[in-house]
């Protein structure tokens, strides 16, 4: 994407703030699904208790559109300087020829 401050990586941020706004609009359909799957019990990451609940929260209802903004620009900020970040980035260079 040329880097972070590239045309393309500015739009690669639009679209993960369009998505999480689209997300949003289906969010109670989405949270019936994962209650769903939550009662087969087959899914350890949906076992505890506080699992639906914790899920809700990662679609920031509560926030506008502006403080959307600013956690996704966080949330790409903080994943460019992680260290699994960059050791994902390697092993998919070395695995895949993709850099």
């Amino acid at each position: 994407m040329d880097g972070e401050h590239s045309d393309m990586f500015q739009y690669f941020k639009i679209l993960i703030l369009r998505g999480l706004i689209a997300a949003r609009k289906h969010c109670d359909q989405i949270i019936h699904l994962v209650e769903l799957m939550r009662m087969g019990g087959q899914l350890a990451c949906l076992r505890s208790s506080s699992a639906v609940s914790s899920f809700r929260a990662r679609f920031h209802a509560g926030k506008t559109e502006p403080q959307l903004q600013g956690l996704v620009d966080r949330l790409v900020r903080d994943a460019l300087n992680s260290l699994s970040t960059r050791l994902y980035d390697n092993y998919q260079y070395y695995t895949n020829g993709i850099l």
